[in-house]
């Protein structure tokens, strides 16, 4: 009998270590961040944030709903997530806890079309950044694609010209995927698509505001409020030029985010009619 016990025990505990060591696995990969990762343990929600669609503006949001309707953040006392400052929403053991038992939460995530989120980073980061100073996550970053451009006899090279389209996409596709910038990298990579089964996938082109009229219902924030908040703009780096694709470029893009059309419901040659 004890010996069937402890065997018994010993199978719970490998399982137990196994999914453990899953979780670690997802905790250090590149992309994964508390910090991009709402988590609320008591009422069974994980919205995962995906840079450059609409993420800047979901935590604005969440955080001005939870001010306005008087609620105070999960287990602590500073706030959250705002637009300048990143802090873990829950504790870890919270975290786990989602991760550990994803049956019992509802995941939540934002996805955008793979081209308006290429040139949204590349004219938030490149354009604008050469315009207006570089952003803090650029300065590191732009030497390094300058460099890449001068040594493939690309445009951009020269200090006082703004990176095009190309020679940024060209740079994009030396990386490998899970290593870029989390601006440009796959959205299944950014999102851990591969291994996290997602319940509600929010197109930003035509359901922002029903998801985070979704998400913030389920911590009670008033639905009209929400609507009325999430229509109004609050990040214009979501501009797009479109003149800056074509065929060859559109074909190399279509190759690099091919799983992110698939699992994300996007038409490959919708980039003739954005």
């Amino acid at each position: 009998m004890l010996l069937s016990f402890n065997l018994e025990l010993s199978k719970i505990l490998d399982t137990m270590s196994r999914s453990l060591r899953e979780i670690w696995n997802l905790f250090s990969r590149k992309h994964f961040s508390p910090y991009k990762v709402y988590v609320r343990r008591d009422l069974g929600i994980v919205v995962c944030l995906n840079p450059k669609v609409g993420s800047t503006s979901f935590r604005s949001i969440l955080v001005d709903g939870l001010k306005s309707h008087s609620m105070p953040p999960m287990r602590s006392k500073w706030w959250p997530m705002n637009e300048t400052r990143r802090y873990m929403t829950a504790s870890l053991r919270d975290y786990i806890h989602a991760f550990r038992n994803p049956d019992q939460y509802q995941f939540h995530c934002f996805a955008r079309n793979p081209f308006s989120r290429a040139i949204s980073a590349w004219n938030d980061k490149l354009v604008k950044g050469y315009h207006d100073g570089w952003p803090r996550s650029m300065v590191k970053l732009i030497p390094i694609i300058r460099e890449f451009a001068r040594s493939k006899g690309l445009q951009g090279s020269n200090p006082d010209e703004v990176v095009s389209f190309d020679t940024f996409f060209h740079f994009v596709e030396s990386l490998p995927e899970g290593q870029r910038n989390q601006h440009w990298d796959t959205q299944t990579s950014v999102l851990h698509a591969d291994v996290i089964q997602y319940d509600h996938i929010h197109k930003i082109e035509s359901g922002f505001s029903n998801g985070v009229c979704e998400i913030l219902g389920v911590l009670g924030i008033d639905a009209d409020w929400v609507r009325e908040v999430a229509g109004k703009p609050r990040n214009s780096s979501g501009k797009k030029d479109t003149s800056v694709l074509n065929e060859e470029i559109a074909d190399r893009m279509i190759s690099l985010y091919k799983q992110d059309f698939a699992k994300f419901g996007y038409d490959e040659q919708s980039w003739r009619n954005l």
